[in-house]
């Protein structure tokens, strides 16, 4: 919980969507590439496949994608590659040819990439400024643009401007797509023919549209597959929705649910750590130890030796049942997931070796990937039939089913253990997504050796921070010293460049007493300066009233990184213990966006929040406006 002291010196939606009507609700797969049962042709795509290049023009040179390689990282501070199947533009070419080797993606290059999410043949990327870009399959809306036409390039998912998204969500074999907000809304659009948008309907959608049942709650986590939905909430409810034949949703029933319900089995066992969807199974991992597994169990997938479904979650055999797991993937019909101490374990089908075990073997509990041990695995990513794994070296190794080249290694043949991927050698990749046959890198704009040299000149600037050696100015604030360096300050901001090096009194003289600042305040913006952090800005620790300072003094200095620091670290501060007198500062200092965000959380955890003690302290005229506001909404103590 966030520690907050008042020490202030200041005294003081519905989206709109397009819905289509959808006729199939039998449960059987649609789209070409995607099949109830699996089965080894392709002939089924053939219909609707774009003409493909040679062979030679698919897989490129490698000479030429060093090149690129090395253009991008200079580019910008990500780059994103694709390779795989790209029947519908998925790889976000601007084309419908296949590569096996990872292609640079153009269109993204200047743009900072934080989030990628693959399904069926579809593609979304989230950036740093909260927009998403879609491409690829778009029969049902999944896409987002408001069209069920193909996506053949990237495009901009204009629903979702000024939106605050922070996350997007759709795997294997999906068609639908699942996004959430800053304030922990969820959006859905796609397909719909089971009821996994949530909307309490069948209705594909063709624009991503709130999900009204999940309103009250602040959603924190969202895994999906193709007919059903799982999430979890900043207070660990588990909720799901769609598709329920074999128990993928955990309720204890084989009813399909419309809407958003409560998984009862995950009410008292703490904090979820990760969840993943197959085709008809689900698994959840909790902080406490352990992963829970539900659903089909035909191969192994849940890592339980019998053959039968489970409705309700029930603890995975083995190492995964006993150990703390901080991430899991699923494929269509198996499962991989890693521990804290950053061992993969892989279980259920391996016709294609996607369990990268070094053979065909199908594996009913989990079984470790040796090959793997030393490779400090930090996540993994499953496309139907292929695993993708990413170690903290910034370094990718595939495994499964290459039929399209989705396995990035420059030809078509599967692969039983994992390969490294040696195109991306070269580079950081920070973030993998892996579709039903094409797989997504986003690279780092700097090599390893770069990142490691730059955190060794941020702790060389640090040790220069108010440090009187070599100091050339000296800012009096409060009437004590800050001892600082013009070069570096003149360099990172431009109003103290302006301040330090223009026609202003001060860039003559070697101390500038500062009025109307606070000490510990500048100093904090001088760390930012020097460094590009601040530790007074830990979400678990920050003081609300310095957090605001400071983000008024990043405003005033033009420095937008700064601003973004702070708002993200009073946002992610919010509990149930300190929002009311959050909510009181905001209304005090007029921080309206911080107010709203506030006056949300009460109304999502109203039952919780009065009573605490900073609930009854609040102001008159705050408490008759929470109270009035919460009678409107229909909100009530659970």
């Amino acid at each position: 919980m966030a520690t907050f002291t008042n020490n202030s010196n200041n005294g003081n939606n519905n989206t709109s969507s397009t819905s289509m009507n959808n006729n199939n609700t039998t449960g059987q797969l649609r789209g070409g590439n995607v099949r109830e049962e699996d089965d080894d042709d392709d002939n089924s795509i053939s219909d609707r496949q774009e003409d493909h290049d040679t062979s030679a023009s698919q897989t490129g040179s490698s000479s030429a994608m060093k090149n690129n390689f090395m253009m991008s990282a200079m580019d910008s501070e990500t780059t994103m590659y694709s390779c795989g199947q790209n029947s519908y533009g998925e790889l976000g070419h601007q084309h419908t040819q296949e590569r096996y080797t990872p292609e640079r993606v153009d269109y993204l290059v200047g743009r900072n990439i934080v989030e990628v999410a693959a399904g069926n043949e579809h593609t979304a990327v989230l950036t740093d400024t909260g927009d998403v870009f879609t491409c690829g399959y778009n029969d049902s809306g999944q896409c987002g643009v408001g069209t069920t036409g193909r996506v053949t390039s990237l495009r901009r998912v204009e629903t979702f401007h000024n939106k605050d998204i922070v996350s997007v969500n759709s795997s294997n074999g999906c068609e639908h797509l699942m996004c959430l907000d800053g304030d922990g809304h969820v959006y859905s659009c796609g397909y719909n023919a089971r009821g996994q948008l949530g909307h309490g309907n069948k209705q594909q959608v063709t624009l991503p549209t709130l999900v009204q049942g999940l309103f009250n709650y602040r959603v924190t986590k969202i895994a999906c597959s193709y007919y059903h939905t799982i999430i979890a909430t900043d207070q660990d409810d588990v909720f799901s929705f769609g598709r329920n034949d074999f128990g993928q949703l955990g309720i204890g029933t084989q009813e399909e649910m419309l809407t958003p319900e409560r998984v009862p089995f995950f009410r008292d066992k703490g904090s979820i750590l990760s969840m993943a969807c197959g085709q008809y199974h689900t698994l959840v991992s909790v902080a406490g130890g352990g992963a829970f597994a539900f659903g089909k169990n035909d191969y192994g997938q849940l890592g339980i030796e019998s053959h039968e479904p489970r409705h309700v979650p029930e603890l995975v055999a083995g190492p995964v049942g006993e150990e703390i797991i901080k991430h899991l993937a699923c494929g269509y019909y198996h499962t991989c997931a890693i521990t804290v101490e950053e061992i993969v374990y892989t279980f259920g089908r391996n016709d294609y070796g996607q369990l990268g075990l070094g053979h065909q073997n199908n594996s009913r509990t989990p079984s470790q990937v040796t090959l793997l041990d030393d490779q400090s695995i930090i996540d993994i990513t499953c496309g139907c039939y292929h695993s993708v794994a990413l170690s903290r070296r910034g370094m990718v190794f595939t495994f499964g089913r290459n039929n399209h080249g989705q396995l990035g290694l420059g030809d078509k043949a599967d692969v039983y253990i994992p390969q490294i991927v040696s195109d991306l050698r070269a580079f950081n990749i920070t973030l993998v997504a892996a579709g039903f046959y094409h797989t997504i890198f986003v690279a780092g704009g700097e090599s390893n050796e770069m990142k490691s040299s730059h955190k060794s000149l941020s702790n060389d600037l640090k040790k220069l921070l108010n440090n009187q050696a070599r100091s050339d100015v000296t800012f009096i604030v409060e009437d004590r010293p800050i001892y600082a360096h013009r070069c570096i300050i003149m360099s990172r901001c431009e109003p103290l460049e302006r301040m330090l090096d223009g026609p202003m009194r001060e860039s003559q003289q070697s101390e500038i007493v500062l009025h109307e600042q606070l000490y510990e305040v500048f100093l904090a913006l001088l760390e930012y300066i020097y460094t590009d952090k601040v530790e007074g800005l830990d979400p678990h620790s920050v003081r609300l009233e310095f957090a605001l300072d400071l983000l008024a003094l990043a405003d005033q200095y033009l420095l937008d990184p700064l601003k973004n620091m702070c708002e993200k670290s009073i946002y992610k501060s919010i509990d149930v213990d300190n929002v009311a007198y959050m909510l009181g500062t905001a209304d005090a200092r007029q921080a309206k966006e911080l107010r709203k965000r506030c006056f949300d959380f009460i109304m999502r955890h109203f039952g919780k929040v009065i009573g605490t003690q900073s609930f009854t302290e609040l102001p008159k005229h705050l408490l008759e406006e929470v109270l009035f506001a919460a009678s409107k909404r229909g909100v009530y103590v659970r």
